[in-house]
């Protein structure tokens, strides 16, 4: 119930860990998904640094992800990722969406890999084009490729 910008001051002292991350973007999307600050840190480990995650995080039934699939998504992704020029959400969105109608597949089997690899974790604040937005392209980039050698 609080306004942005009280949650935003009430937020700071739980990112001061977080390097090289806009910081309003961050409380923008944690502002409807936190209910205690003291769990903001395990929320948004994984943007200081990729954590070493299990394949199998990227099976997932309802997306009808696995594996082998996500490594398919993760090398059509990347070579579209890289060819951006505006990294912002709407930007990388519209991207993946013109991928996703190109390939003809629900959107699940590439934003469920994408979100993987970019948080290496179940569950996080946001979804993929929010995260790569946060992380920047180099760092994305980076992680999407830390997947695909992984999967590989």
């Amino acid at each position: 119930n609080l306004s942005l910008e009280k949650f935003h001051s009430l937020a700071l002292p739980y990112y001061e860990k977080t390097k090289n991350i806009d910081l309003t973007k961050l409380s923008n999307l944690l502002h409807t998904r936190t209910e205690i600050f003291a769990h903001i840190p395990e929320m948004i480990d994984f943007l200081n640094q990729l954590p070493d995650y299990d394949i199998e995080l990227y099976t997932h039934k309802k997306m009808k992800t696995n594996p082998e699939n996500s490594l398919i998504a993760l090398q059509e992704i990347k070579p579209v990722l890289e060819t951006l020029n505006s990294w912002d959400h709407d930007s990388i969105k519209t991207t993946l969406f013109k991928l996703i109608e190109k390939l003809e597949i629900k959107t699940g089997k590439i934003l469920w890999p994408l979100r993987t690899a970019l948080s290496g974790k179940q569950f996080t604040p946001g979804g993929a084009f929010e995260l790569a937005e946060l992380l920047g392209k180099d760092e994305s980039l980076k992680r999407i490729e830390i997947g695909i050698e992984k999967l590989g």
